[in-house]
């Protein structure tokens, strides 16, 4: 992994943790002006911010939101979040250890779903049937950084010329637990659980056209998905 550098205003050295280290080359107000591009905002409202690793999304969207709540299962990464919460002295921001598939919060309670870089590695049914239960009448869930199936097939060949048998063999594990998606059976899978897709695209590319963000991953390969990203609603029980 190519060193990197945690961005200045988290106030922090770069974890080891090559995916946590990759989002924290990213400003806070990088995260705030995506969260503004989705609409997730309101003076009124409660965002759950759904695998929340080090708390990047949640002290974003603490600043954009009435209340922001954070579950993620690796404690190491919830004791990130709860250092950015103090540095940045974000007090509507709730933190708790879970999982996904098994949210500690009552029916129809959050407006807005954040859910990045993680929906994959969950029991994908059972997670939407969580968010479902969770999320108000109508409100929307975001499924950000979905791997595609040309993620793997990329490391896989990068790891053959770098002699990374691991990084090859850990690949192939993922690739066998079906955790590659495709657009159609994300859209399918969504709608069989309660939910309309809106809009599936490239990662950063989601919402207000008048704001621009940099992706933080590419979008295809070899003409197939690398990342993508879904946003999506609730929908009530009497539509079809």
């Amino acid at each position: 992994m190519a060193e990197m550098k945690a961005d200045p205003a988290w106030k922090i050295e770069v974890p080891k943790n090559e995916n946590i280290a990759t989002m924290l080359s990213y400003s806070p107000e990088y995260y705030k002006q995506r969260i503004k591009k989705l609409g997730f905002i309101g003076k009124d409202t409660i965002l759950l911010d759904a695998g929340c690793g080090a708390g990047y999304w949640s002290v974003a969207a603490s600043y954009l939101n009435k209340k922001v709540c954070g579950v993620d299962l690796e404690r190491k990464y919830l004791s990130y979040a709860k250092t950015f919460k103090k540095k940045f002295n974000r007090k509507n921001i709730d933190l708790k250890s879970g999982k996904i598939e098994k949210l500690p919060y009552k029916d129809n309670y959050f407006d807005y779903i954040i859910c990045y870089s993680v929906w994959m590695f969950t029991d994908k049914e059972k997670a939407l049937k969580e968010f479902y239960r969770v999320l108000k009448p109508s409100g929307k869930i975001y499924l950000g950084s979905i791997i595609g199936y040309s993620w793997y097939p990329r490391l896989i060949i990068q790891g053959i010329g770098q002699g990374k048998i691991s990084l090859v063999a850990d690949c192939l594990r993922a690739m066998s637990k079906k955790i590659p998606s495709t657009a159609m059976g994300t859209k399918k899978i969504l709608e069989d659980n309660g939910f309309s897709a809106i809009k599936l695209s490239s990662d950063a590319n989601i919402g207000n056209k008048k704001i621009k963000v940099k992706p933080i991953y590419n979008a295809k390969r070899w003409g197939f998905w690398e990342i993508f990203e879904v946003l999506a609603y609730k929908k009530g029980r009497n539509e079809n």
